[in-house]
């Protein structure tokens, strides 16, 4: 019991650090003055696209509650049948290939960090639906648990990573919205006046 506590306080402390992070290299202000009102609407674009990925890929409730039963070593008919989450395939290929729109640096990041993030999330779906079929053909009375456990280690570590990847994205991304957001504001203004 003790060791399920130690690593959910190791889950929640990632959690807490990943959340209060930033990317030093991007908290420099982005120059208005260079990004286009094209450009700014692509960002803007791209960033909507991003929230509605990660949204959907990320469920922290479900990622919460997978490692709740892989914690508890509940009876097989009790771990109910979970799929990855479906996303467009259109809105996945936008994401993972950001435009010029961005840096060099931040297109590289970004790509990276989306390329984890989609392997992350098949491999912790994959790993739960390992400890489904390991529960229901009691293959744990004859290793004693030990796969469970080998699989609880590798799921925790995943999903602090989805963390983490999720984080950084949203690090790579705030100050080039907020960037687009001032050059797009006085087009906004303007339309307003007419």
């Amino acid at each position: 019991m003790k060791k399920n506590l130690l690593l959910y306080g190791v889950f929640l402390c990632a959690l807490s650090v990943s959340s209060c992070s930033g990317n030093p290299k991007n908290n420099q202000t982005v120059d208005t003055r260079s990004m286009s009102a094209k450009n700014a609407n692509e960002v803007m674009k791209y960033y909507d696209t991003s929230l509605k990925v990660l949204k959907s890929l990320v469920n922290e409730d479900e990622i919460k509650t997978v490692l709740g039963y892989l914690d508890r070593r509940i009876a097989s008919d009790s771990l109910p049948a979970l799929t990855q989450p479906v996303i467009s395939a259109q809105d996945t290929v936008f994401v993972a290939h950001p435009g010029d729109y961005f840096n060099e640096e931040d297109r590289q990041n970004l790509k990276e960090n989306y390329g984890r993030m989609f392997r992350s999330i098949s491999a912790f779906y994959e790993n739960y639906n390992t400890y489904r079929v390991y529960m229901q053909n009691k293959a744990y009375e004859k290793d004693k648990y030990a796969l469970a456990d080998k699989i609880r280690k590798e799921e925790l570590l995943l999903s602090i990573a989805l963390s983490e990847y999720k984080q950084v994205i949203f690090d790579i991304l705030t100050p080039v919205v907020e960037g687009a957001k001032t050059a797009l504001t006085p087009i906004e203004k303007g339309t307003d006046k007419s």
